[in-house]
């Protein structure tokens, strides 16, 4: 409601006239005016959008396949919007902006936006509603004048239209009646709130209340990915199965976009799969050269059609039988009307965009492993949900498929080719668990030793009456000391290779930590920065290796180990990327390779677990999977040392392909034994690389060199 303006009476002042009773009944006007008979995309129309840097009237023929889903937020048959789509398609200005811009105008009513964090939100408030206030003239005049009717959180119109704006925690989602509720990117909310369920269910409950006129909008651009990596859909228009906003689409109506093919008039839908591009060149010349075929008729759709293709498009929901029909025609029964709009027909993002960055991310994978650009390009530009690679290599890891591509290299020796080796170290209970790989150009790697260390060193307490204990005795980590100086032949060569880092798993058992960060103060002093610790952390939204000095567990963040780093391991990324290694057949960069003379349990180690929509898990039944996790640890520290940055013609000392290796060291025979191994065989007698003055190994900010 408008507010007469505020005066201030002070003393020895004469008293204000009265203000006229019309004054007041003018402010209530608003207020007691019907909703408008408008829709939301003429409602849309009064507003205005940046565009190009400047501000202009929306325009429902720029995006005209928002048309269809704006209008449904009115609808009283449906109880939900959803809407699935890629970035730069107009999705959080149509059903977002123009919902609350309707509300404002036409039909005033409470409206909750939620956006995925307090941040976020904060920013949407900032950068986006209020900007929109500032430049739309007739939503800045219905803006409600005095104290609390404009803050970050919460606004006010005249006519009685609230607007707050929250983020994915219970308490705004409870407690409430909101006729309107907004999810914006819903794919970056959590997928539970405090055990009560999603941000979607919660939504929805607050709308109830009101009947046939609640609301509840949701949009995002896919975000979760494909549980199911066999899965085939039953219908035309079935989704994936995945969490997040697609799983909503899937439980909806289904609606897709079709265009009609301007060679032969037949309607389709316009997918990335149609989009053709040259095979040779790079990404941005590929994608240049970008063109559309129709799959009926086999013409040619220019890029430039686009546009009109759009204003000709129309939606097709998915009719009972399971065929693509209007709404008007019926759609299946659902409480939800529900869209899916793929990346080629957004407005705002060109077919030799999409291109381009879908081969740049496949190049990246091809290069390093890491699906993240690729993923991403999938997900926002594609307008589609990702099947990470590992997914079906995981399915393709079993222990005789791993048996059967095992290379013919011989064991304990390391490649000819070889640059640089590694050594990792898994605590267990009762042992310490050495893994030895040996790296050559493109970071191709080959296992080339493996063996446990069960009795404690000579010196620790009781050390001939028990097995290694890493938790309860610190003394036992004096067993990993020889590893710095152990080497390996390199095939064909009159050197050895001693390993340029050991690192170490400093998580586990109670007293594992402490007695891991001992070991590393002293082992840094001794042994030159040759040590490393690692510790795991699941999840898509990681790093897949950093650096970081750790908080000490009981005191929390105030409190931290300032002497000690630890590389922090991104172990759902990197073991999607050890997968798609072991499912190459065949010798050649970032392949990750296992010798036939291998221990037998190393191949159903590597095969211990499988990738599902949450992460890697262990299979069934399945108790060791150390070979895994030491060759997870192993990559953290080869990334963290910067292997992925080496130009192979003019590699760095520590991994010259030849005896000036800062790492290399004269022949000796062959070491059978190890430290530590069987019935307490003492350490191998190595010579030490000798080291000239100014060669060392891999510089990095946190070994001390």
């Amino acid at each position: 409601m408008l507010e007469p303006p505020r005066i201030e009476y002070r003393p020895g002042r004469p008293l204000p006239a009265y203000r006229p009773l019309s004054d007041a009944i003018r402010a209530a006007l608003p207020a007691l005016a019907p909703p408008a008979r408008i829709s939301v995309s003429e409602a849309a129309t009064r507003r205005m959008v940046e565009a190009g840097g400047h501000w202009a009237p929306w325009r429902n023929d720029v995006a005209p396949y928002m048309v269809e889903p704006m209008d449904m937020v009115t609808s009283r048959r449906f109880e939900a919007v959803i809407f699935a789509g890629p970035a730069r398609s107009s999705k959080t200005e149509a059903l977002i902006l123009n919902p609350l811009a309707h509300a404002i105008l036409a039909a005033p009513r409470l409206v909750h936006v939620v956006h995925m964090t307090q941040s976020a939100a904060r920013e949407f408030s900032v950068e986006t509603i209020d900007k929109l206030l500032r430049n739309s003239p007739e939503l800045a005049a219905r803006l409600a004048k005095g104290k609390g009717a404009n803050n970050t959180y919460d606004k006010r119109f005249s006519g009685g239209c609230r607007l707050t704006i929250g983020w994915p925690v219970v308490q705004q989602l409870s407690a409430r009646s909101i006729p309107l509720v907004l999810l914006t990117d819903y794919d970056r909310f959590p997928t539970d709130l405090g055990g009560e369920g999603s941000a979607f269910a919660l939504g929805r409950k607050r709308t109830q209340s009101a009947g046939t006129r609640g609301m509840i909008v949701a949009e995002a651009s896919p975000g979760f990915p494909i549980t199911d990596e066999s899965w085939t859909p039953a219908t035309r228009h079935e989704a994936p199965p995945c969490d997040g906003i697609l799983g909503l689409y899937n439980a909806g109506t289904r609606a897709r976009w079709y265009w009609p093919c301007p060679n032969c008039g037949v309607e389709f839908e316009p997918t990335f799969e149609r989009i053709q591009f040259p095979k040779g060149g790079t990404p941005a010349e590929r994608g240049a050269a970008a063109f559309m075929a129709c799959l009926h008729c086999g013409g040619v759709i220019e890029p430039s059609a686009k546009a009109k293709l759009n204003a000709q498009g129309r939606w097709l929901h998915e009719s009972p039988e399971g065929e693509p029909a209007p709404l008007d025609a019926g759609p299946r029964k659902a409480s939800a009307v529900s869209y899916w709009l793929h990346g080629p027909a957004a407005a705002f993002a060109t077919w030799a965009q999409l291109v381009t960055r879908y081969l740049e991310g496949v190049e990246r994978f091809n290069a390093t492993g890491d699906e993240t650009a690729l993923k991403s390009a999938t997900n926002v530009d594609l307008g589609l949900p990702y099947l990470p690679r590992a997914l079906g290599a995981s399915a393709a890891l079993s222990e005789s498929a791993l048996r059967e591509a095992a290379s013919d290299r011989p064991w304990k020796v390391a490649p000819a080719g070889t640059r640089f080796i590694t050594a990792a170290v898994d605590v267990q209970a009762g042992r310490f668990v050495v893994q030895v790989e040996a790296w050559a150009e493109g970071l191709e790697r080959t296992v080339i030793d493996r063996w446990d260390i069960v009795n404690p060193p000579e010196g620790a307490p009781r050390a001939t009456e028990r097995a290694i204990d890493p938790g309860r005795f610190g003394e036992d980590w004096a067993a990993l000391r020889p590893l710095s100086g152990m080497s390996w032949p390199v095939a064909g060569a009159d050197y050895r290779l001693t390993p340029c880092g050991v690192v170490i798993d400093a998580g586990g058992a109670p007293g594992v930590t402490p007695n891991a960060y001992a070991f590393f103060r002293r082992a840094r002093r001794e042994a030159r920065g040759m040590f490393h610790l690692v510790r795991g952390r699941g999840g898509e939204r990681v790093k897949r290796a950093e650096a970081a000095r750790p908080e000490t567990a009981h005191r929390g963040r105030a409190h931290v180990a300032r002497d000690v780093t630890i590389i922090w391991a991104g172990t759902d990324r990197l073991k999607d990327e050890i997968a798609a290694s072991l499912t190459r057949r065949e010798a050649g960069a970032r392949a990750l390779l296992i010798p036939r003379g291998a221990p037998a349990e190393m191949f159903a180690e590597y095969a211990a677990e499988r990738r599902g929509a949450k992460g890697w898990e262990k299979k069934p039944g399945v108790k060791r999977n150390e070979s895994l996790d030491l060759s997870v640890y192993s990559l953290a520290l080869a990334i963290v040392l910067g292997a992925e940055k080496i130009e192979w013609g003019r590699p760095p000392r520590w991994a010259a392909g030849d005896s000036s290796n800062t790492f290399a060291t004269a022949a000796a025979p062959q070491t059978k034994e190890r430290a530590g191994h069987g019935e307490g065989a003492p350490p191998p007698k190595t010579t030490a690389p000798k080291r000239r003055r100014g060669r060392r190994g891999p510089r990095n900010r946190f070994n001390g060199w």
